[in-house]
């Protein structure tokens, strides 16, 4: 959690603004995992969805995030939706262990990638009752960046960060909502393409599924 204290704090003065200015109609905290479309097998596979435990360990290794979002009603079955999300990605982990015992890891370089999408879209609902059952689409605009974190102990250090790209991609998923009156909670499941245009000659497509379990207010 100390991980994502500081761009929490970032994403809620976001939130702030946007419900105090929009003609919203629900406002919501997203958190949840990020999983890059090459390793979905690794976590979403037979033996972790019957073990829930396992699927969180596994799944915040490769990525996680969290996120605003607010929603706006434009029919009775359609919802406009923006927010903002900070995704992050580790890649590599090297420890720096004391030659003296080599149980005592003295440093953890931590090298990772990340994703802050602004995005915009619609949710078209097949059923708004109770439980509520939609689609998604939407657009986005995506900030990337790699980071080295340095962890002395317990204790995080941003040391370097790449210059940040920009690139605008596309989201589609389902999602569902449980109105239990004085919040709404909130399960999601998307297909992010965060390099659609803007690709430099010799760019992989990037592409990660994300499970986001959310409150709505």
């Amino acid at each position: 959690m100390k991980k994502i204290l500081r761009p929490f704090l970032l994403l809620s003065f976001f939130g702030l603004i946007f419900y105090s200015h929009a003609d919203a109609t629900g406002f919501g905290i997203l958190i949840g995992l990020s999983t890059p479309s090459n390793q979905i097998n690794n976590v979403y596979n037979s033996n972790n969805l019957s073990d829930f435990g396992n699927m969180y360990r596994e799944g915040t290794k490769l990525g996680y995030h969290i996120g605003i979002r607010g929603r706006m009603n434009l029919s009775d079955n359609l919802q406009f939706v923006g927010g903002i999300a900070y995704h992050k990605f580790p890649q590599t982990t090297i420890q720096v262990i004391n030659p003296n015992s080599p149980y005592d890891t003295l440093a953890s370089f931590n090298t990772s990638q990340n994703v802050i999408p602004i995005t915009a879209g619609v949710n078209f609902y097949l059923l708004k009752q109770f439980i509520g059952l939609y689609g998604v689409g939407e657009l986005s605009y995506n900030y990337i960046s790699n980071s080295v974190d340095v962890f002395y102990g317990d204790l995080p250090i941003s040391i370097s960060k790449s210059p940040t790209d920009s690139r605008i991609g596309f989201g589609i998923g389902a999602g569902a909502d449980l109105d239990v009156k004085l919040v709404t909670l909130n399960l999601e499941v998307k297909y992010n393409y965060i390099n659609l245009i803007g690709q430099k000659a010799g760019e992989e497509a990037k592409a990660f599924i994300s499970v986001s379990l959310g409150a709505f207010f």
